[in-house]
């Protein structure tokens, strides 16, 4: 690959890199992440009408490449730290007579994952006095991921959904270990209609990989007391591994942006549902047959407001849809004929996120946001949802910038999310309604990221 920047070539090869080799964790704005850059995280993802940054425009709306001015390449790193825990609890007999337990067990486990690198990239071409303006973006968008060790019967706490499959002495999933990461790849080119109005188009590449270490999303195996494949009227389910593999997708964004006069802008944009090949599985559980799971990148519809009023001050809210609900993988709940979950279930989400800039002397930025959305995750579906907690439903940032020298900008920002958590009953096929009394699963999830970056000027 051939670019007019000759840094982007190791660049990218070392992104590329940290993003195939990291285990992702950015349970966000449900899975996707709610902003770009240390810019975009300082303001909490508002700031889409009246980027500041390469990385912001290129995110949210290709039209905004043309409010950066010349030649700008960005490059940031973004640190998560996700706390997430499970508890989980089964009373005396919920599994009836033939399974018990014979006592009341309950236990609570924190994730071991984190913290995660996220590293992005993007660059804008827009030259003075001309319409049209080009650029180019690579980053993580979405993903999210757990790692909680496995629960046996010889220690005094015994969380419940951590301990084995019932075929092999438990009646859990044992350790519980996922991870989703998704790259996106935006070539992104902008158009000004007239002095006012901006077009832009981006065609979408994505590379997604999910692991997870029991995976119900399949039909299970059914084992005898031997261990042995037997007869699925007399028998427990096992459901096989996921092991880490990875599918392409494809979409694409298109919006406007529009310099309703010198003080207030704004801007629109549709990003399409990520079309997603079907994850192939080849299972390393013993007797499991190779599978497949399709799992797509939601529809997205964003606008944005952005006002310059007072000097060296910037407002911006950022208004977003997305569109969970209506996504395959994400769509659908509860289990199918053969005992395969359908999906994870999650609402679509709103997301309204408003930020402050202010420039103190004229020349250091200082930026504060703060962004609320519905938590994807209804509290009946948090079983299903273990090994994928995206639970937050606020965010709340800092960020400043430092000028290096005139052409090279220093940016930070600090994002926390505070602590939600969702309760439901276990899922189970062999119980009415797929429900079973007597259990209950709560998963709770905060995060907290610091981020990172150099703007540079051409």
């Amino acid at each position: 690959m051939t670019h007019r920047i000759s840094i982007w070539q190791p660049i990218t090869a070392v992104m590329l890199a940290s993003l195939f080799l990291a285990t992702s964790s950015m349970a966000q704005t449900g899975h996707v992440l709610n902003g770009v850059g240390p810019i975009d995280q300082g303001m909490s993802g508002a700031g889409m009408a009246a980027p500041q940054d390469a990385l912001t425009a290129l995110h949210w709306n290709p039209a905004a490449i043309v409010q950066v001015p010349g030649q700008t390449f960005d490059l940031g790193i973004q640190f998560m730290m996700p706390t997430s825990t499970i508890t989980s609890s089964v009373q005396q007999g919920a599994f009836g007579p033939a399974f018990g337990p014979p006592m009341t067990f309950e236990g609570s486990t924190d994730s071991g994952a984190g913290p995660f690198p996220i590293p992005s990239i993007g660059y804008v071409h827009n030259p003075e006095g001309g319409r049209l303006a080009w650029g180019f973006s690579m980053y993580g968008v979405g993903g999210f991921g757990v790692d909680y060790p496995g629960s046996d019967f010889t220690t005094s706490s015994v969380n419940p959904i951590l301990t084995p499959q019932m075929p092999q002495g438990g009646f859990g999933f044992g350790k519980m270990k996922s991870a989703f990461m998704l790259l996106q790849i935006s070539p992104t080119i902008a158009y000004r209609l007239n002095d006012n109005v901006s077009f832009g188009f981006a065609p979408t590449l994505n590379f997604a990989s999910l692991e997870l270490s029991v995976f119900p999303g399949t039909s299970p195996q059914f084992i005898d007391a031997f261990g042995t494949p037997a007869d699925p009227m007399d028998d427990l389910p096992l459901y096989p591994d996921a092991p880490a593999t990875w599918a392409r997708g494809y979409g694409f964004q298109a919006g406007l942006h529009v310099e309703v006069n010198e003080d207030l802008n704004l801007g629109l944009s549709y990003k399409s549902p990520q079309s997603f090949d079907d994850l192939e599985y080849e299972p390393e559980t013993a007797g499991a047959q190779d599978y497949t799971f399709g799992m797509d990148f939601p529809m997205i519809v964003s606008g944005a407001l952005a006002w310059t009023g007072m000097d060296d001050l910037l407002l911006a809210l950022d208004v977003r849809y997305i569109d969970y609900a209506s996504t395959n993988g994400f769509d659908e709940s509860g289990f199918d004929q053969t005992m395969a979950v359908k999906g994870f279930g999650w609402d679509a989400v709103t997301v309204v996120a408003v930020g402050a800039q202010y420039n103190v002397n004229g020349t250091f930025p200082v930026r504060f946001g703060y962004a609320w959305n519905n938590n994807p995750i209804p509290d009946d579906l948090a079983f299903f949802n273990a090994p994928a907690p995206a639970l937050v439903t606020q965010h709340i940032s800092a960020g400043f910038s430092w000028p290096i020298t005139e052409k090279v900008m220093f940016s930070m920002a600090g994002q926390y999310a505070p602590t939600e958590k969702v309760t439901g009953l276990w899922k189970n096929p062999m119980f009415p309604n797929g429900e079973n009394p007597g259990t209950s699963v709560t998963n709770e999830l905060s995060t907290l990221t610091i981020i990172g970056g150099v703007s540079v000027k051409f």
